[in-house]
């Protein structure tokens, strides 16, 4: 599955292509890390909507990440 960035405006940009699900997290923070240095996920929540979309809330409230 393809992993993803969706952006305040709804938007999606394409973070990475053919991520396994058992490193989805770890590829999740190293996207954030590149993408906001001093941004601080303090958890990392993960869900899977009725479509098979796997999102993940850093807390931002705004942004997302979505594997599908």
């Amino acid at each position: 599955m393809n992993l993803y960035f969706m952006h305040s405006n709804g938007s999606q940009s394409i973070v990475k292509a053919n991520v396994d699900d058992g490193y989805l997290i770890y590829e999740v923070l190293k996207d954030l890390k590149k993408r906001n240095p001093d941004y601080v996920s303090h958890y990392q929540r993960r869900w899977t909507d009725a479509k098979g979309w796997t999102w993940v809330d850093v807390g931002s409230h705004t942004e997302f990440y979505l594997m599908y």
